[in-house]
Order: structure tokens, then sequence, then C-alpha cells
């Protein structure tokens, strides 16, 4: 009786193989945290940039996207005080900040699978294969745009020109750590994702257990991932002995960061 119920299973999860391909879609916040399908943000749309929104030579990521807010000044001393003034602020430390980022990550993929009935244990092998593995980042970082700089000398559109590269370099090293510095390590957990056992009863139910299987082991490498990448984060800002909001305005020294 037994044994007839397992070759029954297994006729029914083979006569299924035609249906066991499917895409999943995951996206995460900062905190780790699922995204609801309805609160998940769109990629960023290609970027319309004013000719105010930063100093003529310095690049911008095409893969990010920028938000400006306005500032004034006829020197440079007046700008910095108008982006201090005027800058976002943020909501852990209540303080303004020059220069704000912020993310999300996501993926979508489709997993197949084919079965395997093991008569002799009374099993059924499933051999996982994950494909089409496309990963989303939302990037967005908000920068001081100065409205107009006719008034400003040769010397302090430079100075104002390396307040921005500074502001840049750090924001962009963050987006490394974010996005340059996972995408390898991404692939690699998912095509770890390979194989699961299923008892006789289970395999009248393969195709639901395993798609709940393969979009929980995914949902781990989500939250575990965002969680690295938090604490990279941190130990990124607090290896600057200064944090660039604190840099004098008579003294914007261009700071090098290591990649």
């Amino acid at each position: 009786m037994k044994l007839s119920r397992f070759v029954s299973a297994c006729i029914m999860v083979l006569a299924s193989a035609s249906l066991s391909e499917s895409e999943i879609s995951q996206h995460f916040d900062r905190t780790g945290r699922l995204l609801p399908a309805e609160r998940r943000l769109s990629p960023p749309q290609s970027q319309k940039m004013k000719k105010y929104s930063v100093p003529e030579g310095i690049e911008l990521r095409p893969d990010v996207h920028y938000e400006f807010y306005p500032v004034f000044g006829k020197t440079f001393a007046e700008i910095v005080k108008s982006t201090e003034e005027n800058s976002p602020l943020n909501a852990k430390t209540r303080r303004r900040q020059p220069s704000t980022y912020d993310w999300n990550l996501g993926w979508t993929y489709d997993f197949s699978f084919s079965l395997e009935p093991d008569e002799e244990n009374e099993k059924v092998h499933c051999d996982f294969t994950i494909s089409g593995l496309a990963l989303a980042y939302n990037l967005t970082i908000t920068l001081p745009a100065l409205t107009d700089d006719s008034a400003l000398n040769p010397m302090e559109k430079e100075l104002w020109k390396n307040y921005i590269t500074t502001l840049l370099e750090r924001a962009h090293g963050r987006i490394k750590i974010i996005k340059d510095d996972t995408n390898d390590d991404i692939v690699r957990q998912f095509s770890e994702i390979a194989y699961l056992a299923l008892s006789d009863k289970e395999a009248e139910n393969a195709e639901k257990i395993i798609e709940r299987f393969v979009r929980t082991e995914t949902e781990k490498i989500g939250r575990d991932m965002v969680r690295q990448i938090q604490q990279k984060l941190e130990a990124y800002d607090s290896a600057s002995a200064q944090d660039i909001e604190t840099v004098p305005a008579r003294t914007p020294a261009r700071r090098r960061i290591t990649r």
C-alpha cells in the first residue's frame, strides 16, 4: 500500500514536469525587509541634468539617480553656508548633511527543477536550476546644486568643484559597497541553491513546496546581504577621521578614497 502510494505520487509529479519553471521577483529595503509588490521602487529614470547640477568635468554614474537641492551665494563661503542651511536633515542624528543617499536591493530570476523518484528510499530527489538572475539596485544620491556661479571667480569655482567632488567620492564609495562589491557574492549564493529531497507525501505537492523553498532561501540571501552591506557602510563611515560635513569651508581639501 505504501509502495503503491509512492509510485502514484511519482507519476503525478513527473506528469507535472512541464509546469516546473517559474519566475520570482523579490526586493528588500535597506533594513532587509522584503517589500510588498506595491512598495517596490521603480528603477531610476534616465537622468535629465540641468546645467547647474554639478560643476563641469565631474562625472556621474549612469546607474544612480541624482537629486539636487538649490544653494545660493556669491562666494564659496556663502555657498557652503547655504548648503548647511538647506541640506537634508538626518532623521537619526537630527543633523543636516550636505549629501545623502538611499538604496534598495532586488532581483528577478527564473528557476526550474527536475524530479527523480528514489523508490528504494521512498524519496523524490529535486534538482534546481536558477537562471536569468537580474539584479536590481535602486540608488539615489542627493547633492547641493549651485543655481548660478557667474559671481564666482575661478579660484572659488575650483573650491566649489572640489567640495562637490569630495561629496561624490564618499557617496560613490558607498555605492561601490552596495552594488559593485556584492554582485559576485549574490550570484555565488544563488548557485548554491541546487537540491531538495521530498518525502513521497510531499511529492504530491512538489511544485508548491519547491517554489516556497526557493523563495525562502533567496529571501534569506537578501536579508543577509543587506545586513552585510550595512555593516560595511558603518565601517566605511567610521574609518574616516572627519565626516564630510565637518570640513571647514575655507579648506575643502579633496579626500582620497581607497577603493
